[in-house]
């Protein structure tokens, strides 16, 4: 999907502003199983994924050990590459 966008534009705005994704509190490790995954900060903050939960710049299932960023206006979780490519 970033592939096609980089080649054909984006087919809609980007999903957060340069300015939001930097002010995003970190990044979060997903840990759990398939069937229950929690996000978790290195300082301790936890947020709980929930079932069919999905990235909605690549639309793939969160996975373990995949890194994520909550932004702070919406609190809708992306994988991080996801966001920093689909924003910058």
């Amino acid at each position: 999907m970033l592939l096609l966008s980089s080649i054909l534009g984006p087919a809609k705005p980007p999903v957060a502003t340069r300015e939001e994704v930097n002010s995003a509190p970190g990044v979060f490790i997903i840990n759990g199983t398939r069937d229950s995954l929690i996000a978790e900060a290195s300082n301790g903050d936890q947020v709980q994924i929930p079932p069919g939960e999905r990235c909605l710049v690549c639309l793939s299932d969160y996975e373990p050990k995949e890194e994520v960023r909550q932004l702070t206006n919406c609190r809708h979780l992306f994988h991080r590459d996801c966001i920093d490519q689909h924003s910058g």
